[in-house]
């Protein structure tokens, strides 16, 4: 042998020498650690355990000085302590194995296939090594993963959960984001996911009682009474927390979940020595001897090693030391839920976390809404469908596209804190998403209309004219993302249009669609209702399309019936009266029934708009609503997650030019434009007739870009109102929580990540959805007033005393160095109120401004269905609809409504024969669609009614 390999080998055997000497050091610096916060804790015996650990500790060191080995220097200072050990031993330490999977945070969709493969092939080789360990794993979509990709694995999977060694915590289809998420997409995560379970591995519903979220950026307060209704009675989660380990959560609604809050250890890590740190402290809070421990290797995979499972083997033997237990998330929450006594009670929202997150990446911001919205219209379209016309449910497309859905909003891909890959797959779901919704919409709204008695709305005259040359033109013609094409169905002599109403109340608004292949002068392009009035249309703009010309036209589609329809004609006529309702001065005011609106010149912002309803003026002096705001912040880490100072502002009060694109008499709006640097933008601000709210349209040509040298660009945009003492409500999942008009009164993660207060010149952005309500006392009149900003795509938020405020966008520049380069779009609306405004009518603002009425082309014809129906209509004014779709396992109807204006109700809709038989068979049940023991649901006719607790959700099945 030569002399390298033997000295090799001798420092080899050193270092082994060395490896074991240390890890009985450690063991024993453990025990008396734990020895002496036992001592603490029992001051009866304080001195007596006290003594016997200085003698330990002394006699250690002198057997080490004495030149024995270390092991039997730990046995002798072990033997001194045994006094303790029956008391150390009524401590349990439950260790539960996991491996924290990223959902392509850092890295594209392969790699987390190739991540989860290796992972689950090391989980399977450990059990086999070492028959006590216990392993559990969340996410339904990493389980959806093996099934698809890895079927050995996947089979190894079933075993092992048959076994009872592997333990499924997956509730979500993802670790998802709990701020940004809709109320019914948590509803859907939670039986989609539970299903899956039972399908795949006959596990009963039950069988999972956990909502595992280590890594979420935040919890809404309404989250808890959604998962009481799936069976959830326990949380775990690391982030947000308000300081208690172990405590109730409770929601709006009153449901109550028991939450771990694991910040002080976190979700992912090794076993170690430290183990038992927390222990004594657990139990004084919580009164209880038994604690959890999460431990392996995550965010990338990984899971637990054979390192952590033979030290927590030889922890097992450590005589001065809790026991140490391969265990289950499960089994650590049952015996806190039974022995845990007086634990406090936390009835609030748990957040803050990571702000920049709110308005990072905001293309995904716009795949989640625009997601979620098609999906609830696309299955109240299919059900309709299904109803009238027989056309076949779509199951499995809806379930796909709600697969995807959820997917997106995993807690790195929803909040904007992945790579460029991350968001490449996340658009090619959304795209699949839309695919599946348009078309399941399209075609069932379509084929409704066509047994709609069109015919009936046509005027003789234009009956007996030849020409339909239109057919065919428009095709793929979309004037939005997942909207009905403006297909030119051919109609002879005229173009009927069916407008659908999605909302279950009747809608009055201003709706747009195209005829093609027609040569009628502008005044003469009429439009006619059921009811027979007749008046001209508004002619937007005249074009050319792929060899077929058009006409766009704007006309008011009055009292649409709640889900339901009514039945328009386009067609030329020489003596309709002109329409009323809006107008414009052509120099930057516009009007209509309800509202006055002025637009600076040199800003682009309104200067004045007046409620001609009260006469207030809503406009605070000398300042501007809707006004944009260019922000550098400063060079800081995380820009995706976090907002920095502020470097630079630049409000756009100068510089912009004006245009006037439409006078009315149905829609009239004022254009700005402007430039910073390389971006152009473009805000366009209408009114519409018969609508008392103001829409604001922001085209953003966007080339700004962030870096290390220079800071993070963002643009904003500003609401000030005219009131004082003011009140904010912002909506959340299935609700809404108040929150402080102070732009920093709550901890942020900005300040602990770049401290100080240079940026609190600056309001925080906070998450809210569809709506967020200003109210307060009128300036001048002393009388309530307010307003609701509304929107469609956006959920970063703020409110400094007066003022709302968006974050449109951000060009953060890590992890994604170019997350915002482009066009983008974003739309808002102003709702100004006065007195008696509730709640219920700005989550009805914020529901009619997401869910557009839909315009549907189709000819002229004779039909069976009236030409205006309403098929369901919610009658109760607190309540909302969450959900309209097909039970799982039966064609039943399942309704899911929300209360939200804190009043307990009794709900009342009104369901048409297409949805459910007169006096149909009703039951009230969980989300998960389970008949409730003490349902309070019945159908009397045609109305169906049930009882829903304050901030209370009920789902019912009828049929």
């Amino acid at each position: 042998m030569a002399l390298e390999e033997q000295i090799d080998m001798i420092w080899q055997s050193v270092r082994a020498v060395e490896r074991d000497s240390r890890r009985w050091v450690d063991r024993l610096r453990a025990e008396l650690d734990f020895a002496r916060q036992m001592a603490q804790a029992n001051p009866a015996r304080q001195a007596e355990w006290e003594e016997l650990i200085v003698r330990a500790g002394q006699a250690f060191a002198q057997a080490v000085s004495e030149g024995k080995p270390v092991a039997d220097a730990v046995k002798t200072a072990e033997e001194i302590l045994r006094p303790m050990e029956a008391v150390a031993k009524q401590y349990t330490i439950h260790c539960v194995g996991h491996a924290h999977i990223d959902m392509n945070w850092m890295w594209n969709w392969a790699e987390t296939v190739a991540t989860s493969n290796d992972t689950f092939s090391t989980v399977d080789r450990l059990f086999r090594e070492f028959p006590q360990f216990r392993f559990a794993q969340d996410q339904a979509s990493i389980y959806q993963l093996m099934k698809d990709y890895l079927p050995e694995m996947w089979q190894k999977v079933k075993e092992h959960v048959r076994s009872g060694r592997w333990e499924v915590t997956a509730s979500q289809w993802v670790e998802g984001d709990k701020n940004l998420a809709s109320g019914e997409i948590l509803c859907r995560h939670l039986l989609y996911t539970k299903r899956f379970f039972q399908q795949e591995f006959s596990l009963p519903y039950d069988a999972i009682r956990i909502d595992y979220e280590p890594d979420t950026f935040g919890h809404a307060h309404t989250v808890p009474g959604i998962l009481v209704r799936a069976g959830i009675r326990y949380y775990y989660f690391c982030r947000t927390g308000k300081g208690p380990f172990l405590f109730w959560w409770q929601g709006r609604d009153g449901s109550r979940v028991l939450a771990f809050d694991d910040h002080r250890e976190w979700y992912l890590g090794p076993i170690t020595p430290r183990i038992a740190q927390h222990v004594l402290e657990f139990e004084r809070q919580t009164g209880l001897k038994d604690m959890l421990f999460v431990y392996g290797v995550g965010d990338h995979g990984g899971g637990p090693t054979r390192r952590d499972l033979r030290l927590a083997h030889e922890m097992m033997e450590w005589p001065i030391f809790p026991k140490i237990r391969f265990s289950t998330y499960h089994e650590f929450f049952a015996i806190a839920e039974r022995e845990a006594k007086h634990l406090p009670v936390i009835d609030s929202e748990l957040n803050f976390a990571f702000e920049g997150c709110y308005s990072s990446q905001s293309n995904i911001k716009y795949a989640n809404r625009r997601s979620e919205n098609a999906l609830i219209e696309s299955e109240i379209c299919a059900l309709l469908a299904k109803g009238i016309t027989g056309q076949a449910y779509p199951t499995e497309q809806l379930h796909t596209a709600w697969r995807y859905a959820m997917f997106n909003q995993f807690h790195d891909i929803l909040p904007g804190s992945g790579v460029r890959a991350t968001y490449e797959y996340a658009q090619g779901l959304f795209q699949e998403i839309l695919a599946h919704t348009s078309m399941i919409k399209t075609r069932s709204l379509r084929a409704i209309a066509e047994r709609v008695n069109t015919k009936a709305v046509v005027p003789a005259h234009a009956l007996a004219a030849d020409d339909g040359e239109g057919l065919g033109a428009g095709q793929g013609d979309l004037p939005a993302d997942g909207v009905i094409s403006r297909y030119g169905a051919g109609g002879i002599g005229a173009d009927p249009f069916v407008v659908f109403n999605p909302s279950p109340w009747t809608r009055s608004e201003v709706v747009t669609t195209r005829i093609w292949d027609r040569d009628i002068e502008a005044p003469y392009v009429a439009v006619q209702d059921d009811t027979g009035r007749v008046v001209q249309a508004q002619v937007l703009q005249r074009g050319h399309y792929w060899q077929h010309h058009f006409i766009e036209v704007a006309f008011p589609a009055h009292e649409v019936l709640p889900l339901g329809y009514r039945t328009y004609s386009v067609h030329r006529a020489v003596n309709a009266p002109p329409g009323t309702g809006c107008s414009s001065d052509g120099k930057g005011t516009i009007e209509n029934e309800y509202l006055r609106v002025t637009v600076e010149q040199q800003s682009g912002a309104i200067v004045s708009l007046v409620d001609k309803r009260t006469g207030a003026e809503l406009v605070p002096p000398g300042e501007r609503i809707g006004l944009l705001e260019y922000i550098l912040e400063a060079p800081h880490g995380m820009t995706a997650w976090v907002l920095g100072q502020i470097k630079q502002y630049i409000p756009f009060t100068e510089g912009a030019t004006l245009s006037f694109p439409h006078h009315g008499p149905y829609l009239a709006s004022v254009q700005a434009h402007h430039r910073l640097n390389d971006s152009r933008f473009t805000v366009t601000i209408s009114l519409m007739a018969g609508v008392p709210r103001v829409e604001f349209t922001v085209d953003v040509d966007w080339l700004e870009r962030g870096s290390p040298e220079t800071g993070v660009p963002a643009l904003r945009m500003q609401f000030p109102l005219a009131i004082d003492a003011p009140k904010c409500r912002m909506e959340c999942p299935n609700g809404w929580v108040e929150r402080s008009t102070i732009g920093y009164a709550e901890p942020s993660e900005t300040f602990k990540h770049v401290g100080g207060q240079g940026i609190a010149m600056y309001p925080m952005d906070m998450p809210a959805q569809k709506w967020v309500e200003l109210s307060g006392v009128h300036l001048e009149t002393g009388k309530p007033a307010g307003a609701v900003l509304v929107n469609d795509r956006v959920y970063a938020h703020s409110v400094c005393d007066n003022t709302l405020g968006v974050t449109l966008l951000r060009s953060s520049y890590d992890p994604d160095p170019l997350p915002e380069m482009g066009h983008r779009t974003f739309r808002f609306a102003l709702v100004p109120f006065g007195e008696g405004w509730t709640p219920a009518q700005s989550a009805r603002a914020g529901f009619d401004f997401n869910l557009l009425l839909n315009v549907v082309s189709t000819d002229v014809h004779e039909g069976d269905l009236p030409t205006s129906q309403s098929f369901a209509e919610v009658l109760t004014p607190n309540v909302m609809l969450s959900g309209l779709k097909k039970a799982e396992d039966s064609d039943a109807l399942i309704v899911r409504l929300y209360e939200v204006e804190g009043t307990p109700t009794t709900a009342e809709v009104r369901l048409s024969g297409a949805l459910a038989q007169a006096n149909a068979p009703a039951v009230e049940t969980d989300i998960l669609e389970q008949p409730l023991s003490n349902s309070t649901a019945r159908m009397s006719g045609d109305v169906l009614s049930v009882h829903i607790p304050a901030f209370g959700i009920a789902t019912v099945k009828v049929g």
